[in-house]
């Protein structure tokens, strides 16, 4: 199996409205496809969440404007994820109805060749961190213990990893050990995931983690003393599952729909008085 991974898109129904002032998220994203136009061979493409920022079905129907075709002349389906900036019960009742679970989108989309894709909403109504409720776990559960002959892709926005920086730490997932008790001895072959906006690898009860780059900002997760900083930059991951370990290819570029055009000039550099405040109004 060969899978597009994508993530954080941010799109707008107003397409006025930019990032942080500053970045056409649409704009980011048609510029990246385009980028990766010559892709061939892939069999399903993944986006891991925060397709829209403010959680409006214009911006939905944006995503899949932009989206659609590009999966089409691949010739993959088109898999979406939602995130914290997402909302479930928007996209749920006008795009996309699947299987709903204390209001949240957790599905399983099959894919020719007897693959699967499993798609898990950490989304918490109002919060940025991610939760996973008992309901999610035991639905989980039943689902993996069907295997399949082409094995699972687990599909979550919030990665089941401890994050790179403080702010991250504080909008990540809970609930790590159980949900390992839920994947172990199953068929997932990988878990992906978006929401830090930079690669990322690790794994959760031997199954690799990976996390793809931001489409609308990749953050810098090892930026210097105690600010945190987002770069005008987009990415995506391609990732190849056979025999043996998963392999993944990751790439960033200059972000085609920054308004400013200046790499060197940060998206955002929060402070960590900054940073403080979005924990207390997004954080656990």
């Amino acid at each position: 199996m060969r899978i597009l991974h994508l993530t954080d898109t941010h799109l707008y129904g107003d397409p006025a409205a930019r990032h942080y002032d500053r970045i056409d998220t649409a704009a980011a994203l048609r510029g990246l496809l385009e980028r990766l136009e010559s892709l061939r061979g892939i069999d399903v493409v993944v986006h891991t969440g925060d397709a829209s920022e403010d959680g409006t079905s214009g911006s939905y129907r944006l995503l899949h404007e932009i989206l659609d075709p590009f999966a089409a002349a691949l010739g993959a389906p088109l898999v979406v994820v939602m995130g914290n900036h997402d909302v479930s019960a928007v996209y749920g009742a006008d795009i996309a109805p699947g299987q709903r679970l204390v209001e949240r989108q957790d599905r399983v989309e099959e894919l020719p060749g007897g693959g699967r894709v499993v798609v898990l909403d950490t989304s918490v109504p109002g919060a940025g961190y991610g939760h996973l409720e008992p309901e999610q776990l035991a639905w989980l559960g039943d689902v993996l213990e069907h295997p399949v002959p082409g094995g699972t892709v687990l599909a979550m926005h919030h990665p089941p990893l401890v994050a790179a920086t403080a702010l991250l730490r504080a909008l990540d997932l809970d609930g790590l050990a159980e949900l390992e008790a839920v994947l172990e001895g199953s068929d997932v072959q990988i878990v992906l995931s978006g929401h830090y906006h930079h690669a990322m690898t690790g794994a959760i009860g031997g199954i690799p983690v990976q996390v793809a780059p931001g489409v609308t900002n990749v953050v810098d997760p090892l930026a210097e003393g105690a600010h945190e900083q987002s770069l005008a930059l987009s990415g995506a991951s391609v990732v190849e599952l056979g025999e043996g370990a998963p392999r993944v290819i990751s790439a960033v570029h200059p972000n085609r729909g920054d308004v400013l055009g200046d790499l060197d000039a940060p998206v955002y550099r929060f402070t960590p008085e900054q940073v403080a405040q979005i924990v207390a109004a997004a954080g656990r």
